[in-house]
């Protein structure tokens, strides 16, 4: 009996943590890497902050996002933003009131984790959720698209100088004494 009953206490840690708290079940993230959404069904504190960790892959890209609170007539669902950021880039408002929106567009981003954080207050029943929408940039052309580019501007350089000794053999002007 003793045996099992130690047994069970050291399990117990292993279970409570391999369970997900209850407070952070309202709160979900889902990223495919080039868009998701995210958000709190359930916000039941008075003031909340919630931080979400994605990957963008390894490219730098640009990234557009949204967020807005979900409102009803309950003054209780009413959700104010304090700050909406990525990377520690603020999130421009868009429409305060018993409805807000926030959006931020096409911010320059490295590839890798970003880190968006949502803080703000509650009426102790509310939500919001968000969109994120994620598109690789691609600054340096391929070593391929160089090499036609530089054959193309030779091939019109070439076609110019032949029209400008065409024109001047034309403009010769011959006179007879």
């Amino acid at each position: 009996m003793k045996r099992g009953f130690s047994c069970t206490l050291a399990i117990a840690p292993m279970l409570a943590l391999a369970v997900p708290g209850s407070a952070n079940a309202a709160v979900f993230l889902d990223f495919d890497g080039s868009d998701g959404v995210f958000g709190n069904d359930d916000v039941t504190a008075d003031t909340f902050s919630d931080e979400f960790i994605f990957d963008t892959g390894v490219s730098p890209g640009l990234l557009s996002a949204t967020i807005s609170s979900i409102a009803s007539s309950d003054p209780s669902s009413n959700i104010d933003f304090s700050s909406v950021t990525i990377n520690g880039t603020e999130f421009d408002l868009v429409q305060a009131g018993r409805i807000e929106f926030r959006s931020i567009e096409d911010l320059l981003i490295p590839g890798g984790l970003q880190t968006l954080i949502v803080t703000g207050t509650s009426g102790g029943t509310g939500s919001y959720s968000g969109t994120l929408a994620f598109a690789n940039a691609t600054a340096v052309p391929e070593p391929a698209v160089w090499a036609f580019m530089i054959f193309g501007f030779g091939a019109i350089g070439g076609a110019l100088r032949t029209t400008r000794r065409r024109q001047r053999k034309a403009n010769v002007k011959v006179g007879y004494a």
